[in-house]
């Protein structure tokens, strides 16, 4: 039987049963007319922003506020994270007759050119193939470049600030497409305990007028598999960091910050993390190994994937940290280990290292106690012992698996969704603009934007 073409998939399928598949359901409080779907999070409640309303008797869509339509090869093109078919760098035609073919439950025969690889294989990233513009905080001429790029997101200047080390303009020549030069907000890669050099970038394209979704990916040659875009207003590295922040995107990371930090004074001396999409086994084992101590706040998505990273993590976590369950219930348990049975049970439980530590430490202070020696050795015998129980009640808490899951207010996807949708609030209030239930019409310029083009 012959494989169906993308005119078959049209007629025989309608965008309803895409959005169906993608986990979206229909908004019963919309119109007939032009029926919309939106997404519900864990707890049964409408995710806000994230709606698309069917149009063309239900053979396209678009995605309010933008204005661009999506008829049904389109929107898997566009969209192939929803799908269950898609995997990382798959051909988007196959993956279009797969979706398809699926839901009409009929077969596809695989052709050669589906699994063809790309001509040009990609290079190596190198900061050499780029001119990098960089935001002074002195210099205010250096910021306004960068001011298309954040705008249409709602971060402020003083986020910026916070962050200005973290992020650059990096504009590339395209010599494929008659040298088209292209420049992105990029947000830096760094491998955990790694030499300190960039392994690719996180990059944001600036808002198109066409009302199409902006640029958004990874720079050619990027090590996305280990690199992670690592940031800390305050300059605190990784392994030294009480505190990490882990979120799917650099922009919902700034997001969170704005958002949190006024009444959070400890989010200045964290370290924040972006994953610059699905986040992978090498990225979750490079933070948990270089960052012990920490405790981990995952702030991926309220969707279903973002409840997948989340356990995901959790799993990673338990097999570097598989002592944490010992190691919790040996701190938990009160008085010393000679004279309570649960604590020595807790005990004997952690890994030797960590036991041998200890028995030195006890030891060395038990030598103490009864040694007669001059005062500079009885000083030094002390100090041996001492920096022994540090090193061991270290260790303990090394073994600690510290996870807590972060997540916007109700309703909301992600916390730059949530961030973009207070700020139209406090616009609105501030200039008497109307606006409908959704959010989805726009307001007059905020003193804001004004100050900044006139400046």
């Amino acid at each position: 039987m012959a494989n169906l073409t993308y005119d078959d998939y049209k007629m025989r399928l309608s965008m309803q049963d895409l959005l169906h598949d993608a986990g979206y359901v229909r908004n019963k409080k919309d119109g007939l007319r032009y029926p919309s779907f939106v997404r519900l999070d864990n707890e049964g409640r409408r995710i806000r922003g994230d709606k698309f309303i069917v149009t063309q008797a239900g053979q396209c869509c678009f995605q309010p506020p933008e204005q661009k339509s999506y008829n049904i090869i389109s929107f898997i093109k566009e969209h192939p994270d929803m799908f269950r078919d898609y995997s990382a760098g798959m051909n988007l035609d196959l993956l279009v007759n797969k979706v398809c073919s699926r839901l009409l439950n009929t077969t596809y025969e695989e052709k050669e050119q589906d699994n063809r690889q790309p001509e040009r294989p990609a290079q190596p990233f190198t900061l050499d193939n780029y001119s990098i513009q960089r935001f002074d905080a002195k210099d205010r001429d250096s910021q306004k470049p960068f001011y298309p790029f954040f705008k249409h997101r709602h971060i402020d200047l003083s986020t910026q600030y916070a962050f200005r080390d973290s992020f650059v303009l990096a504009s590339r020549e395209d010599k494929d497409r008659n040298g088209i030069t292209f420049k992105n907000l990029s947000f830096p890669l760094y491998i955990p305990g790694g030499d300190g050099s960039t392994v690719g970038f996180e990059e944001r394209g600036r808002m198109r007028r066409d009302g199409q979704k902006p640029y958004k990916g990874k720079a050619e040659g990027s090590n996305g598999s280990e690199g992670l875009w690592i940031a800390s207003p305050g300059g605190i590295s990784l392994d030294k960091a009480q505190h990490v922040y882990v979120f799917e995107s650099a922009y919902d990371a700034m997001a969170y910050y704005q958002l949190h930090h006024k009444e959070n004074k400890d989010l200045y001396k964290s370290v924040f993390v972006s994953t610059g999409g699905n986040p992978t086994i090498n990225q979750m084992n490079g933070l948990v190994k270089n960052s012990p101590s920490s405790t981990f706040h995952l702030c991926f998505d309220n969707d279903i994937a973002g409840r997948q990273f989340t356990d995901n993590f959790k799993g990673v976590a338990k097999v570097l940290k598989p002592y944490s369950d010992a190691a919790i219930a040996y701190k938990a348990t009160p008085g010393h280990i000679e004279i309570d049975i649960e604590k020595e049970l807790a005990f004997d439980k952690l890994p030797e290292n960590i036991r041998k530590t200890y028995y030195k430490a006890y030891e060395l202070s038990e030598e103490y106690a009864t040694a007669y020696l001059c005062p500079e050795d009885k000083a030094d015998l002390k100090k041996q012992f001492e920096g022994l129980y540090r090193q061991f009640r270290s260790m303990i808490d090394n073994c600690i698996i510290r996870i807590e899951r972060e997540l916007p207010s109700e309703g909301y996807k992600d916390f730059n969704d949530e961030l973009i949708d207070r700020d139209n609030e406090t616009t609105k209030k501030a200039v008497g603009t109307d606006i409908d239930s959704d959010g989805d019409v726009e307001v007059e310029e905020s003193f804001e934007e004004k100050h900044h083009r006139h400046r």
